[in-house]
């Protein structure tokens, strides 16, 4: 199924709930105690008609309307570190939700972070390291580029070698859906990297500047860092899946992670998001590194809001995702009372196998 078909079944699905009265029926069942939003990105709207990478980009205003919705709802944002000490104390009287942001784009803190001052809301930027230092592949964004800017894409890669049409707007999105999925899925965590290498050679395209251009560096972490309403976690050196590799790369990822965050801000981060954060990214493996690692809170990109459950999970916790794709108040209402999120997992309000 392509991902034009998976949105708009997804649309389908939560209008019909929207619209047949089924959210408040069974909104009272699915609500948890707390929610963590996750977003990558906030900047403008965009009028490009290719944007494979849209649905990690939501606009300030939808971002402020979540805000204010989410309070008007009777939820209370807090801090990461206080939904630790709530989790931990078993405080479940008052929901609450938590900001977080992934990666470290320079619109967090150009953007984004003159929303949460004007609403005085706290957030977490989980930072990877190498992103900041501009050796990090960002190979979602790089192979959006270079297919946005050629009008076919050359393969030559260990032994591969074919030539994608790339000219039409629906050549583009097709290419990019193929060739994502053979980058992120079909390779390992180490070919995938070797492989858009080879093709931002091809294309002509600067990696670390693309890194530059995109993303803070420490410079813009430590202004960040000084602000009281942020938190800076930890997000991988490479912005590795964890899963896909061994123990012991998982943990040097991590630890090489930590370590850096340490020299560059002072502090060793306390809380951590596994980079794409889904099951075949994030496992109970993963979670138990995390916990020996001393983090003290750990999120994956699991659909699912925060139940009394998870007090003994921390380092699995579950996320709302506030998605660039839907963008509309009542998505943002149904993801809130947790109906859409309660079907995907079948009721099940933990899921960290």
């Amino acid at each position: 199924m392509t991902n034009f078909w998976k949105t708009l079944g997804y649309r389908t699905v939560m209008d019909a709930l929207h619209l047949t009265g089924a959210q408040r029926v069974l909104a009272p069942l699915t609500r948890g105690r707390g929610l963590v939003y996750m977003l990558h990105r906030v900047v403008g709207a965009r009028d490009d008609e290719f944007q494979p990478n849209a649905f990690l980009e939501v606009t300030p205003e939808f971002l402020e309307t979540v805000i204010l919705d989410t309070r008007a709802a009777g939820i209370e944002f807090v801090s990461i570190a206080e939904a630790h000490r709530r989790l931990v104390a078993g405080e479940f009287a008052n929901r609450f939700a938590v900001m977080t942001l992934d990666d470290g784009y320079q619109d967090n803190l150009d953007i984004a972070l003159g929303v949460f001052r004007r609403h005085a809301v706290p957030f977490t930027v989980f930072a990877s390291s190498g992103i900041a230092d501009a050796t990090c592949e960002l190979w979602w964004l790089a192979l959006e580029r270079i297919i946005a800017e050629n009008s076919q894409i050359r393969i030559d890669f260990e032994g591969m070698r074919e030539t994608v049409p790339a000219g039409t707007t629906a050549q583009k999105n097709a290419a990019y859906e193929r060739l994502c999925g053979w980058i992120g899925a079909g390779l390992d965590e180490h070919a995938q990297r070797r492989a858009i290498r080879a093709l931002a050679d091809w294309a002509g395209l600067d990696m670390a500047a693309l890194c530059r251009s995109l993303a803070m560096d420490w410079d813009g972490l430590r202004r960040l860092a000084a602000e009281p309403l942020a938190t800076i976690g930890a997000h991988t050196v490479g912005h590795h899946a964890v899963a896909r590799m061994s123990e012991a790369e998982a943990r040097d990822q991590i630890v090489r992670d930590m370590e850096r965050h340490e020299a560059e801000l002072g502090k060793r981060p306390e809380f951590f998001a596994y980079p794409y954060g889904g099951k075949l990214a994030a496992g109970p493996r993963d979670f138990a590194l995390a916990a020996e690692l001393g983090f003290k809170l750990a999120v994956t990109t699991r659909p699912g809001q925060i139940f009394p459950a998870h007090r003994t999970h921390l380092t699995a916790l579950p996320r709302v995702s506030l998605n660039g794709l839907y963008q509309k108040r009542r998505y943002a209402e149904l993801l809130r009372d947790g109906v859409p999120l309660a079907l995907y997992n079948g009721f099940r309000r933990l899921d960290v196998a």
